[in-house]
C-alpha cells in the first residue's frame, strides 16, 4: 500500500501544506484515520525533514474507553520513537457551561489543546486526519443548514484556527482506503462507539443519509461532494482576496480595551461604512471578522451573519447580539465590538448559601465563591455589571451570623448603591451597562437579611461596605467555571 503514503506526500507537495524543517503537531485520537495519519508522517519525516510530535486529547466522554484511548495513542507514539503530549478537557461540562453542543465543545477544546501543544512543543502547523469522507459529510451538513459557498467548500486543506495553522492532508483519501492500509500493514486502531450513535447529526449522514443517495441517486456521490468543495474552495479563496481590500476599509482597531470574562476584540467593524456596502459583500466581511477573532466555524452560520448584519443599522446603538459559542457582538455607538466569553445560557433560577469562610461552588449555574476574613478594603474599578472575575470587601460584622446567599436575579430586585441616594432597580442597572435580557439570569447577586448587599462589577450596597483598614472585613471573590 505504497500508494496511501504517495497520496499523501503528493497532496502535501501540492498544497504546500508543510516547509522543510516544520515542527508538526500530529493530532491522534487513536482512531483509523488518525492512526494512518501518524504512520504516513513518520514514514515521509525523514524525506520532507519534518520533526513529529503526537498530541492527544482525552474528552472524558467515555470513562474507561476514554482513558484507553489516550494509552493506546501514548504506546503506539513510544513504539515509533515519537513524543507524545497529553491532556483532557471535561467536554460535557464545557458544553453545558457554554450552551454548545457536544459535537461544538469537543471540538473546541480540541484545539485550545492544540494551541497549547504547539507553543509548548514550538509547533508552527497542527495536521489532523480529516478524509474525503469527513469532506463530504461537511458539505450535505452545510448545505442542510443553508450555507453559501464558504461553507459549502467543506473543510479546508490549510486553515488557521486560534491563531494556529492546521492542515489536512488526507482530504483527497477515503476511509475504505485508509482502514484496507491499516489491516495490510497489520496495524491496529480504536473504535469509538459513539461514531455510531446516530443521534448526532454527523452520524446521521454518515450512516443513512449518504448511503440513501448513494443507493437512489449516485453511486459516485461522495467523490462528487468532495469535488464540488475543492472548486468552491477555490473559487472562494479568489474571492477573499477581493473581500480583504473591502474588509480594511470596514474594520479599525481599538487597543487598549478592558476585558469582559474574556477578552474584547480590539478590532472592531464600523457600522456607517458597513452599512454602505451592499449586502453580499457586507456578509463576507461580517463573517471573515469574526472568524479571524476567534469565533467558531460551527457559530459562524447564516442566521450568525443575519443577527450581527442587524446591527449595522443607525438606531442599534446599545444592542447586543448572540452569535453562539460565548461571544456576543455589540454596537457601542457605531462600532460593532466582539467580545468573547460574555454570553451563558441562563440555568434555573439559583439560590445557595455561601461558605464563610470558605469556598461555595454552584455547578449548574457555573459559579465559584471564595470567602476568607481579612482586614483590607478591596475597591475595584467600576466595568460592568455582572463581569467575572469579581472582588469586594463587605462588612463581616453586618453580616453577622444571618447568612450570606448568591442567588439569580429576580424581577423587582433593588440595591441601595454605595455613593449614591436611595436605591435603584437592578433592572435598570442592566438596562445601563446594556446587558442583554438574555444574560441577566446567570449574574449572581448576593443576599443578606433579604437585601441585595453586592452586585459584581458594579458596587457594594450602603450599610454593608468595609470603611477603612481597621474595620474587621469579609474579602469575597467569584468567577465563572
Amino acid at each position: 500500500m505504497r500508494i496511501m503514503i504517495r497520496k499523501i506526500r503528493t497532496a502535501i507537495r501540492t498544497h504546500n501544506l508543510f516547509s522543510s524543517g516544520d515542527r508538526v503537531l500530529a493530532a491522534v485520537s487513536g482512531g483509523a484515520d488518525s492512526v494512518c495519519l501518524l504512520h504516513a508522517l513518520h514514514e515521509l519525516a525523514p524525506d520532507l525533514a519534518l520533526d513529529l510530535t503526537v498530541a492527544h486529547l482525552d474528552h472524558r466522554l467515555r470513562g474507561a474507553a476514554s482513558r484507553g484511548d489516550a494509552k493506546f495513542v501514548t504506546d503506539l507514539a513510544a513504539g515509533l520513537g515519537v513524543p507524545c503530549v497529553t491532556g483532557s478537557s471535561d467536554v460535557r461540562r464545557r458544553a453545558r457551561r457554554k450552551g454548545l453542543s457536544l459535537e461544538m465543545a469537543a471540538r473546541e477544546a480540541r484545539y485550545e489543546f492544540f494551541a497549547r501543544c504547539a507553543r509548548e512543543v514550538g509547533a508552527g502547523v497542527v495536521a489532523t486526519a480529516h478524509t474525503a469522507d469527513d469532506r463530504a459529510e461537511t458539505v450535505v451538513l452545510k448545505l442542510v443548514r443553508g450555507a453559501g459557498a464558504a461553507g459549502l467548500g467543506g473543510i479546508a486543506r490549510d486553515t488557521v484556527l486560534r491563531g494556529l495553522r492546521v492542515v489536512r492532508p488526507m482530504l483527497d483519501i477515503s476511509r475504505s482506503d485508509i482502514e484496507a492500509f491499516l489491516k495490510q500493514r497489520g496495524v491496529s486502531w480504536r473504535e469509538d462507539a459513539s461514531n455510531s450513535d446516530v443521534s448526532f447529526l454527523r452520524n446521521r449522514v454518515r450512516h443513512e443519509v449518504l448511503p440513501l443517495l448513494e443507493s437512489r441517486l449516485n453511486p459516485s456521490l461522495r467523490r462528487a461532494l468532495c469535488r464540488t468543495a475543492e472548486v468552491l474552495s477555490q473559487e472562494e479563496r479568489w474571492i477573499d482576496d477581493i473581500v480583504d481590500g473591502l474588509a480594511r476599509i470596514c474594520t479599525a482597531r481599538e487597543p487598549g480595551r478592558g476585558k469582559a470574562r474574556g477578552k474584547v476584540c480590539p478590532e472592531v467593524l464600523i457600522a456607517d461604512t458597513l452599512r454602505a456596502v451592499g449586502l453580499a459583500p457586507r456578509r463576507r466581511v461580517i463573517r471573515r471578522w469574526l472568524m479571524s477573532n476567534g469565533v467558531p466555524a460551527e457559530c459562524v452560520g447564516f442566521d450568525a451573519v443575519a443577527r450581527v448584519n442587524g446591527l449595522t443599522g443607525a438606531d442599534a446603538t446599545g444592542s447586543t447580539v448572540d452569535v453562539g459559542g460565548g461571544w456576543t457582538v455589540t454596537n457601542r455607538y457605531g462600532k460593532l465590538v466582539l467580545a468573547a466569553g460574555v454570553a451563558r445560557v441562563p440555568s434555573a433560577a439559583f439560590r445557595e448559601r455561601v461558605a464563610i469562610p470558605g469556598e461555595t461552588v454552584l455547578p449548574d449555574a457555573g459559579l465559584r465563591v471564595e470567602t476568607w476574613p481579612e482586614g483590607g478594603v478591596e475597591k475595584p474599578g467600576r466595568t460592568r455589571a455582572g463581569e467575572l472575575p469579581a472582588r469586594a470587601s463587605i462588612s463581616r460584622a453586618a453580616v453577622g451570623r444571618r447568612g450570606l446567599y448568591v442567588r439569580s436575579w429576580r424581577h423587582g430586585d433593588r440595591i441601595r448603591p454605595l455613593g449614591l441616594k436611595g436605591s435603584k432597580k437592578v433592572q435598570d442597572i442592566f438596562v445601563n451597562d446594556k446587558v442583554p435580557p438574555e444574560q441577566r439570569g446567570c449574574i449572581p447577586l448576593f443576599e443578606c437579611a433579604g437585601e441585595i448587599v453586592w452586585l459584581p462589577g458594579y458596587r457594594v450596597a450602603r450599610g454593608w461596605e468595609v470603611t477603612d483598614e481597621s474595620t474587621p472585613a469579609l474579602q469575597m471573590r467569584v468567577e465563572w467555571i
